[in-house]
Protein backbone atom coordinates (compact mmCIF):
# COMPACT_ATOMS: atom_id res chain seq x y z
CA UNK A 1 0.00 0.00 0.00
CA UNK A 2 1.43 3.88 -1.41
CA UNK A 3 1.94 6.49 1.29
CA UNK A 4 -1.30 8.31 -0.32
CA UNK A 5 -3.52 5.19 0.01
CA UNK A 6 -2.55 4.91 3.81
CA UNK A 7 -3.35 8.27 4.44
CA UNK A 8 -6.73 7.81 2.89
CA UNK A 9 -7.43 5.22 5.01
CA UNK A 10 -6.26 5.99 7.99
CA UNK A 11 -8.14 9.50 7.76
CA UNK A 12 -11.08 8.59 6.01
CA UNK A 13 -11.63 5.44 8.79
CA UNK A 14 -11.65 7.92 11.49
CA UNK A 15 -12.87 11.35 10.35
CA UNK A 16 -11.66 13.53 12.99
CA UNK A 17 -7.95 13.14 12.08
CA UNK A 18 -6.86 15.89 9.60
CA UNK A 19 -5.97 14.95 5.98
CA UNK A 20 -2.68 17.00 5.64
CA UNK A 21 0.03 15.22 4.15
CA UNK A 22 3.60 16.08 4.49
CA UNK A 23 4.59 18.75 1.28
CA UNK A 24 7.26 15.90 0.49
CA UNK A 25 4.53 13.28 -0.25
CA UNK A 26 3.84 14.53 -3.10
CA UNK A 27 7.30 15.60 -4.88
CA UNK A 28 6.54 12.95 -7.43
CA UNK A 29 2.89 14.85 -8.48
CA UNK A 30 4.46 18.32 -8.58
CA UNK A 31 7.06 16.49 -11.09
CA UNK A 32 4.68 15.37 -13.49
CA UNK A 33 2.45 18.32 -13.38
CA UNK A 34 5.56 20.68 -14.14
CA UNK A 35 6.88 17.78 -16.93
CA UNK A 36 3.47 17.93 -18.71
CA UNK A 37 3.36 21.75 -18.43
CA UNK A 38 6.74 21.85 -20.43
CA UNK A 39 5.06 19.01 -23.07
CA UNK A 40 2.11 21.69 -23.28
CA UNK A 41 4.21 24.22 -24.14
CA UNK A 42 6.47 22.68 -26.52
CA UNK A 43 3.37 21.48 -28.33
CA UNK A 44 1.72 24.73 -28.52
CA UNK A 45 5.01 26.10 -29.80
CA UNK A 46 5.14 23.54 -32.58
CA UNK A 47 1.77 23.97 -33.30
CA UNK A 48 2.10 27.76 -33.55
CA UNK A 49 5.08 27.48 -35.91
CA UNK A 50 3.41 25.22 -38.02
CA UNK A 51 0.31 27.69 -38.29
CA UNK A 52 2.60 30.54 -39.23
CA UNK A 53 4.25 28.87 -41.61
CA UNK A 54 0.82 27.48 -43.53
CA UNK A 55 -0.54 31.40 -43.22
CA UNK A 56 2.94 32.93 -44.40
CA UNK A 57 2.64 30.27 -47.76
CA UNK A 58 -0.82 31.06 -48.50
CA UNK A 59 -0.70 34.45 -48.45
CA UNK A 60 2.65 34.69 -50.50
CA UNK A 61 0.52 31.55 -53.22
CA UNK A 62 -2.01 33.94 -53.62
CA UNK A 63 0.01 37.41 -54.00
CA UNK A 64 1.31 35.58 -57.01
CA UNK A 65 -1.90 34.49 -58.32
CA UNK A 66 -3.86 37.35 -58.22
CA UNK A 67 -1.77 40.53 -56.70
CA UNK A 68 -4.94 40.99 -54.55
CA UNK A 69 -4.28 42.59 -50.97
CA UNK A 70 -4.08 40.14 -48.56
CA UNK A 71 -4.45 40.46 -44.76
CA UNK A 72 -2.41 37.81 -42.53
CA UNK A 73 -4.45 36.78 -39.15
CA UNK A 74 -2.19 35.87 -36.53
CA UNK A 75 -3.35 32.47 -34.83
CA UNK A 76 -5.05 34.30 -31.07
CA UNK A 77 -3.62 32.57 -27.67
CA UNK A 78 -5.62 32.75 -24.48
CA UNK A 79 -3.19 34.18 -21.56
CA UNK A 80 -2.06 31.84 -19.10
CA UNK A 81 -2.93 32.47 -15.58
CA UNK A 82 -0.53 34.42 -13.57
CA UNK A 83 1.73 32.55 -10.83
CA UNK A 84 0.61 34.46 -7.49
CA UNK A 85 3.20 35.38 -5.22
CA UNK A 86 2.57 35.14 -1.05
CA UNK A 87 4.58 37.42 1.42
CA UNK A 88 4.95 36.25 5.26
CA UNK A 89 3.96 39.13 7.47
CA UNK A 90 5.67 39.26 10.92
CA UNK A 91 3.20 39.57 13.76
CA UNK A 92 5.99 38.33 16.13
CA UNK A 93 6.68 35.37 17.93
CA UNK A 94 4.23 32.56 17.91
CA UNK A 95 2.58 30.32 15.03
CA UNK A 96 -0.32 31.01 12.62
CA UNK A 97 -3.35 28.30 13.08
CA UNK A 98 -6.26 29.68 11.32
CA UNK A 99 -7.82 32.97 10.63
CA UNK A 100 -10.74 34.60 9.79
CA UNK A 101 -11.35 38.06 7.86
CA UNK A 102 -13.97 40.89 7.74
CA UNK A 103 -14.38 44.43 6.88
CA UNK A 104 -12.24 45.50 10.10
CA UNK A 105 -9.39 43.46 9.64
CA UNK A 106 -8.29 39.49 9.69
CA UNK A 107 -8.43 37.66 12.72
CA UNK A 108 -6.00 35.81 13.44
CA UNK A 109 -5.51 32.55 16.10
CA UNK A 110 -2.08 32.35 16.87
CA UNK A 111 0.26 29.68 19.21
CA UNK A 112 2.88 29.42 21.63
CA UNK A 113 1.48 32.17 22.80
CA UNK A 114 -2.00 31.60 22.54
CA UNK A 115 -3.52 34.91 21.10
CA UNK A 116 -6.16 36.24 18.81
CA UNK A 117 -4.16 39.06 16.62
CA UNK A 118 -6.07 41.16 14.50
CA UNK A 119 -4.12 42.56 11.74
CA UNK A 120 -5.51 45.63 9.61
CA UNK A 121 -5.99 44.88 5.75
CA UNK A 122 -4.95 48.64 4.62
CA UNK A 123 -1.26 47.86 5.57
CA UNK A 124 -1.06 44.47 7.37
CA UNK A 125 0.02 46.21 10.95
CA UNK A 126 -1.48 44.64 14.33
CA UNK A 127 -4.46 46.46 15.27
CA UNK A 128 -4.80 44.51 18.60
CA UNK A 129 -3.91 41.15 20.10
CA UNK A 130 -5.30 39.41 22.86
CA UNK A 131 -4.47 35.96 24.75
CA UNK A 132 -6.72 33.17 24.36
CA UNK A 133 -7.68 30.59 27.26
CA UNK A 134 -6.61 27.50 24.79
CA UNK A 135 -5.06 26.87 21.71
CA UNK A 136 -7.42 27.79 18.98
CA UNK A 137 -8.45 24.90 16.40
CA UNK A 138 -10.77 26.99 14.59
CA UNK A 139 -11.69 30.93 13.60
CA UNK A 140 -15.74 32.09 12.25
CA UNK A 141 -15.98 35.80 11.34
CA UNK A 142 -19.59 37.36 11.51
CA UNK A 143 -19.87 40.51 10.30
CA UNK A 144 -23.36 41.23 10.61
CA UNK A 145 -23.48 41.10 14.52
CA UNK A 146 -19.35 42.27 14.93
CA UNK A 147 -18.20 38.84 16.57
CA UNK A 148 -15.46 36.55 15.95
CA UNK A 149 -15.88 32.95 17.62
CA UNK A 150 -13.37 30.35 18.29
CA UNK A 151 -13.38 26.76 18.82
CA UNK A 152 -10.93 24.61 20.77
CA UNK A 153 -11.42 20.48 20.54
CA UNK A 154 -10.19 17.60 22.10
CA UNK A 155 -10.95 14.20 21.62
CA UNK A 156 -10.19 10.16 22.87
CA UNK A 157 -8.98 7.90 20.58
CA UNK A 158 -11.74 6.14 18.85
CA UNK A 159 -12.37 2.15 19.68
CA UNK A 160 -12.26 -0.35 17.47
CA UNK A 161 -16.03 -0.72 16.88
CA UNK A 162 -16.07 2.86 15.33
CA UNK A 163 -17.09 3.91 11.97
CA UNK A 164 -16.87 6.98 10.34
CA UNK A 165 -20.70 7.23 10.18
CA UNK A 166 -20.59 6.60 14.29
CA UNK A 167 -17.13 7.24 15.76
CA UNK A 168 -16.84 6.57 19.54
CA UNK A 169 -16.08 9.98 20.28
CA UNK A 170 -16.29 11.20 23.99
CA UNK A 171 -14.24 14.58 22.35
CA UNK A 172 -15.34 18.27 23.66
CA UNK A 173 -14.76 21.63 22.73
CA UNK A 174 -14.50 25.27 23.97
CA UNK A 175 -16.40 28.05 22.07
CA UNK A 176 -16.02 31.72 22.93
CA UNK A 177 -17.09 34.98 21.01
CA UNK A 178 -14.77 38.23 20.77
CA UNK A 179 -16.40 41.49 20.05
CA UNK A 180 -14.36 42.45 16.88
CA UNK A 181 -14.30 46.19 18.02
CA UNK A 182 -12.46 45.03 21.26
CA UNK A 183 -10.99 41.60 21.36
CA UNK A 184 -13.25 41.48 24.72
CA UNK A 185 -15.14 37.99 24.94
CA UNK A 186 -18.95 38.06 25.01
CA UNK A 187 -20.06 34.32 25.81
CA UNK A 188 -17.47 31.05 26.41
CA UNK A 189 -19.39 27.82 26.85
CA UNK A 190 -18.32 23.76 26.20
CA UNK A 191 -20.37 21.17 23.87
CA UNK A 192 -19.75 17.77 24.16
CA UNK A 193 -18.53 16.89 20.95
CA UNK A 194 -15.15 17.13 18.49
CA UNK A 195 -15.99 19.88 16.18
CA UNK A 196 -14.45 19.08 12.66
CA UNK A 197 -15.69 22.69 10.83
CA UNK A 198 -18.07 26.12 12.26
CA UNK A 199 -19.36 28.35 10.07
CA UNK A 200 -21.29 32.40 11.98
CA UNK A 201 -24.62 33.71 10.41
CA UNK A 202 -25.98 36.52 11.47
CA UNK A 203 -25.51 36.09 15.61
CA UNK A 204 -25.23 32.22 15.32
CA UNK A 205 -22.43 29.84 15.27
CA UNK A 206 -23.45 26.57 13.27
CA UNK A 207 -21.18 23.44 14.81
CA UNK A 208 -20.50 20.23 12.35
CA UNK A 209 -19.16 17.51 14.63
CA UNK A 210 -18.80 13.79 15.15
CA UNK A 211 -22.11 14.02 16.86
CA UNK A 212 -24.22 15.79 14.60
CA UNK A 213 -24.99 19.38 13.50
CA UNK A 214 -25.62 22.09 16.33
CA UNK A 215 -26.61 26.01 17.15
CA UNK A 216 -24.88 27.88 19.14
CA UNK A 217 -26.98 31.47 20.01
CA UNK A 218 -27.06 34.29 22.05
CA UNK A 219 -30.18 34.98 24.25
CA UNK A 220 -31.13 38.31 24.98
CA UNK A 221 -30.19 37.84 28.37
CA UNK A 222 -26.51 37.17 27.69
CA UNK A 223 -27.11 33.57 27.70
CA UNK A 224 -25.94 31.19 25.12
CA UNK A 225 -28.42 28.17 24.23
CA UNK A 226 -26.77 25.00 22.41
CA UNK A 227 -29.19 23.01 20.28
CA UNK A 228 -28.49 20.03 18.67
CA UNK A 229 -30.58 19.87 15.15
CA UNK A 230 -29.05 16.54 13.16
CA UNK A 231 -27.47 13.18 14.43
CA UNK A 232 -24.99 11.35 12.91
CA UNK A 233 -21.39 12.62 11.91
CA UNK A 234 -21.50 15.91 10.05
CA UNK A 235 -18.13 17.09 8.69
CA UNK A 236 -18.61 20.28 6.87
CA UNK A 237 -21.18 23.45 7.35
CA UNK A 238 -21.42 26.65 5.36
CA UNK A 239 -23.62 29.88 5.80
CA UNK A 240 -25.11 31.06 2.52
CA UNK A 241 -26.16 35.01 3.73
CA UNK A 242 -27.59 35.36 0.01
CA UNK A 243 -30.80 32.87 0.63
CA UNK A 244 -30.26 32.70 4.62
CA UNK A 245 -29.77 28.98 5.19
CA UNK A 246 -27.01 26.53 6.30
CA UNK A 247 -25.38 23.91 4.12
CA UNK A 248 -24.01 21.06 5.32
CA UNK A 249 -22.79 17.71 4.43
CA UNK A 250 -23.69 14.40 5.56
CA UNK A 251 -23.10 10.64 4.34
CA UNK A 252 -25.44 8.53 2.36
CA UNK A 253 -25.91 5.24 1.34
CA UNK A 254 -27.17 6.03 -2.21
CA UNK A 255 -24.63 5.65 -4.67
CA UNK A 256 -23.42 8.23 -6.39
CA UNK A 257 -21.98 8.79 -10.23
CA UNK A 258 -18.68 6.80 -10.39
CA UNK A 259 -17.49 4.43 -8.31
CA UNK A 260 -15.53 5.64 -4.86
CA UNK A 261 -14.57 3.32 -1.92
CA UNK A 262 -14.77 6.04 0.42
CA UNK A 263 -18.41 6.37 0.25
CA UNK A 264 -20.61 9.19 -0.98
CA UNK A 265 -21.50 12.78 1.10
CA UNK A 266 -25.15 14.37 0.12
CA UNK A 267 -25.21 18.62 0.41
CA UNK A 268 -28.50 19.62 3.00
CA UNK A 269 -30.38 22.80 3.26
CA UNK A 270 -31.21 23.58 6.04
CA UNK A 271 -33.56 27.15 7.20
CA UNK A 272 -31.43 29.42 9.28
CA UNK A 273 -34.89 30.62 11.47
CA UNK A 274 -37.07 27.21 11.70
CA UNK A 275 -34.13 24.85 11.48
CA UNK A 276 -36.20 22.88 9.13
CA UNK A 277 -34.18 20.87 6.42
CA UNK A 278 -35.99 22.07 2.99
CA UNK A 279 -33.81 20.79 0.35
CA UNK A 280 -30.94 17.79 -0.33
CA UNK A 281 -28.41 17.87 -2.97
CA UNK A 282 -27.57 14.22 -5.64
CA UNK A 283 -25.13 12.13 -3.40
CA UNK A 284 -21.52 13.33 -4.46
CA UNK A 285 -18.60 10.67 -4.67
CA UNK A 286 -16.36 12.02 -2.45
CA UNK A 287 -15.39 12.21 1.89
CA UNK A 288 -14.05 14.25 4.08
CA UNK A 289 -15.74 17.38 1.97
CA UNK A 290 -15.97 21.08 2.72
CA UNK A 291 -18.65 23.63 0.86
CA UNK A 292 -17.58 27.19 0.21
CA UNK A 293 -20.61 29.57 -1.14
CA UNK A 294 -19.46 32.94 -3.18
CA UNK A 295 -22.83 34.76 -3.69
CA UNK A 296 -25.22 32.31 -5.22
CA UNK A 297 -22.54 29.66 -6.36
CA UNK A 298 -22.13 26.74 -4.21
CA UNK A 299 -18.92 24.82 -4.50
CA UNK A 300 -18.23 21.37 -2.69
CA UNK A 301 -14.71 19.56 -2.71
CA UNK A 302 -13.55 16.59 -0.74
CA UNK A 303 -11.28 13.53 -1.27
CA UNK A 304 -11.90 10.22 -3.83
CA UNK A 305 -10.19 7.10 -5.35
CA UNK A 306 -10.36 6.07 -8.86
CA UNK A 307 -11.48 8.57 -11.52
CA UNK A 308 -13.80 10.21 -9.48
CA UNK A 309 -14.29 14.26 -9.44
CA UNK A 310 -12.77 15.85 -6.53
CA UNK A 311 -14.33 19.39 -7.08
CA UNK A 312 -18.08 19.88 -7.86
CA UNK A 313 -20.24 23.10 -9.07
CA UNK A 314 -23.92 23.15 -7.55
CA UNK A 315 -26.76 25.21 -8.11
CA UNK A 316 -27.73 27.41 -6.19
CA UNK A 317 -31.40 26.98 -6.19
CA UNK A 318 -31.59 22.84 -6.85
CA UNK A 319 -28.26 21.96 -5.29
CA UNK A 320 -28.03 19.57 -8.45
CA UNK A 321 -24.79 19.52 -10.23
CA UNK A 322 -23.71 21.70 -12.60
CA UNK A 323 -21.60 20.87 -16.25
CA UNK A 324 -18.56 23.76 -15.62
CA UNK A 325 -15.99 24.44 -17.82
CA UNK A 326 -12.82 25.18 -16.09
CA UNK A 327 -9.82 23.23 -13.88
CA UNK A 328 -9.84 20.91 -17.21
CA UNK A 329 -6.63 19.05 -17.18
CA UNK A 330 -4.31 21.78 -19.20
CA UNK A 331 -4.38 23.91 -15.93
CA UNK A 332 -1.78 23.92 -13.63
CA UNK A 333 -3.61 22.54 -10.58
CA UNK A 334 -3.00 18.82 -9.46
CA UNK A 335 -6.10 17.64 -7.49
CA UNK A 336 -4.22 14.64 -6.63
CA UNK A 337 -6.21 12.46 -4.00
CA UNK A 338 -8.93 15.06 -3.44
CA UNK A 339 -9.14 19.17 -2.96
CA UNK A 340 -10.32 21.84 -0.60
CA UNK A 341 -12.41 24.30 -0.90
CA UNK A 342 -12.96 28.19 0.67
CA UNK A 343 -15.16 31.08 -0.44
CA UNK A 344 -13.97 34.60 -1.17
CA UNK A 345 -15.76 37.58 -1.36
CA UNK A 346 -16.33 37.20 -4.81
CA UNK A 347 -13.77 33.83 -5.76
CA UNK A 348 -13.29 30.83 -5.30
CA UNK A 349 -9.94 29.17 -3.32
CA UNK A 350 -9.54 25.64 -4.60
CA UNK A 351 -6.32 24.09 -2.93
CA UNK A 352 -4.92 20.69 -4.20
CA UNK A 353 -5.10 17.38 -2.14
CA UNK A 354 -1.94 16.08 -3.96
CA UNK A 355 0.44 19.47 -3.40
CA UNK A 356 0.31 22.57 -2.27
CA UNK A 357 -0.89 24.26 -5.15
CA UNK A 358 -3.63 27.12 -4.17
CA UNK A 359 -5.63 28.20 -7.20
CA UNK A 360 -7.85 31.51 -7.40
CA UNK A 361 -11.08 30.50 -9.39
CA UNK A 362 -13.99 32.33 -10.85
CA UNK A 363 -16.98 30.92 -8.85
CA UNK A 364 -19.56 31.25 -11.90
CA UNK A 365 -17.33 29.65 -14.88
CA UNK A 366 -14.74 27.69 -13.08
CA UNK A 367 -11.77 29.06 -14.97
CA UNK A 368 -8.03 29.78 -13.05
CA UNK A 369 -7.58 33.00 -12.55
CA UNK A 370 -3.98 33.11 -10.63
CA UNK A 371 -2.16 30.19 -8.88
CA UNK A 372 0.47 29.46 -6.28
CA UNK A 373 2.32 26.54 -6.40
CA UNK A 374 3.44 26.42 -2.31
CA UNK A 375 0.47 27.80 -0.16
CA UNK A 376 -1.17 25.46 2.33
CA UNK A 377 -4.37 27.22 3.35
CA UNK A 378 -6.64 27.94 4.83
CA UNK A 379 -7.75 31.02 2.86
CA UNK A 380 -9.69 34.07 3.68
CA UNK A 381 -10.21 37.09 1.59
CA UNK A 382 -12.09 40.61 0.84
CA UNK A 383 -12.15 42.79 -2.01
CA UNK A 384 -8.50 43.38 -3.02
CA UNK A 385 -6.90 41.84 0.12
CA UNK A 386 -6.15 37.96 0.43
CA UNK A 387 -4.36 35.90 3.10
CA UNK A 388 -3.32 32.19 3.78
CA UNK A 389 -2.26 30.63 7.02
CA UNK A 390 0.51 28.86 5.27
CA UNK A 391 3.94 27.25 7.52
CA UNK A 392 3.34 28.98 10.13
CA UNK A 393 3.10 32.03 9.35
CA UNK A 394 0.25 34.77 7.77
CA UNK A 395 0.90 34.96 4.23
CA UNK A 396 -0.58 38.43 2.28
CA UNK A 397 -1.19 36.51 -1.18
CA UNK A 398 -1.03 38.70 -4.51
CA UNK A 399 -3.73 39.42 -6.58
CA UNK A 400 -3.63 40.00 -10.17
CA UNK A 401 -6.32 41.09 -13.02
CA UNK A 402 -9.78 38.99 -11.80
CA UNK A 403 -8.79 37.22 -8.70
CA UNK A 404 -10.20 40.14 -6.98
CA UNK A 405 -10.09 38.62 -3.31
Amino acid sequence: MTDVEELLRETLADPRHRLEPGPGMYENVRERAHQRRQRVVRLTSAVTVFVVIAVVATVIGAHARSRAEIVAVRPSASPSPVTGQATPLDLGKGSTSSLAIAPSGVFVARTQPDQLVQVSTADSSVIKRTATPDVVDGTAADAVEGLVWTWSSSQTLASSGATSEQPNDAGSTIIHAYQTSTLAVTSALTVSTYTFSAAALNGDLWLATSAGLYVVAPEVDGSTTTTKLVTGSVFSVAADAVRHRILYGSMVSAPAAGPNSLGSIAVHEIDANTHAVIGVGAPLPIGKESIAIVSDQIWVAGYGTGSTPRLFHLDGASLQTLQTDGLGATNPLEMGPGAIVWPGASVLWVRSGGSEALACVDPQTGALLEHWDAVQGPVASVRGHAYAASDGSLDELSLSGDCTG
